[in-house]
């Protein structure tokens, strides 16, 4: 008697006890997806985000590479114009020492009337 009483007994308490070990599985199995997928929206937005500032990064080193090679031409032509212009400045100191030296030496100390045109020029 006694043991049909607690059969009786117990058997509702076993079978919460199963509900309740089912519910706090089912709540665990929930927990883990739900943190499985938080992890994988996390780690999807840190890769989006890495790709973008990438992107950036990469579009602003471009637009830096570019403008470095536009001031760097002009700086080469600046360069070669500054040449040029030296260049045809030494052409013409040479083409004066060259008109000096052809001019007589009269004996005015070096400025005769011939001499002072050649500066005037």
């Amino acid at each position: 008697m006694i043991a049909a009483w607690l059969s009786k007994a117990a058997t509702p308490l076993i079978v919460a006890g199963l509900v309740l070990l089912a519910a706090a599985l089912i709540g665990w199995a929930t927990l883990a997806t739900v943190k499985s997928l938080v992890g994988d929206a996390r780690a999807s937005a840190i890769s989006e985000r890495d790709t973008h500032w990438s992107a950036e990064i990469a579009k602003s080193e471009a637009a830096t590479q570019k403008l470095i090679a536009d001031r760097l031409k002009e700086t080469m032509a600046a360069q070669e114009a500054a040449r040029a212009h030296v260049a045809s400045v030494e052409a013409q100191l040479a083409q004066l020492e060259t008109d000096n030296a052809a001019l007589p030496n009269d004996g005015a100390c070096g400025l005769g009337r011939d001499r002072v045109r050649l500066l005037t020029r």
